[in-house]
């Protein structure tokens, strides 16, 4: 049934080179953004400093940014496709929430 909203978790791995206030502005877009395209019950979680795995993008340490929400699906596309053109996010990670 596409007409319901689903609820999704997103992980989104900032370089360590912004500073605090920065992350937030960076993490109260993508909410706004969400809630613009009819989301809902938005949260947003700073997840803190943690070293990667291996370099992304010349960093090893990144900031997490994680952003729970209730969306339709056709409009996690659209939030998908915002997040892989923006070039301050090393990785970022979405999911169905159970």
């Amino acid at each position: 049934m596409q007409n319901a909203s689903c609820r999704y978790e997103s992980l989104l791995i900032f370089s360590s080179d912004y500073s605090p206030k920065q992350l937030r502005f960076l993490a109260y877009y993508y909410a706004n953004t969400i809630r613009g395209w009819g989301g809902s019950k938005i949260h947003v979680r700073y997840r803190g400093k943690r070293n990667l795995a291996y370099d992304i993008k010349g960093s090893k340490i990144g900031d997490y940014i994680e952003i729970r929400f209730n969306l339709l699906p056709a409009a996690v596309e659209l939030y998908q496709s915002l997040i892989k053109l923006d070039d301050q996010i090393l990785r970022s990670f979405i999911k169905k929430a159970s």
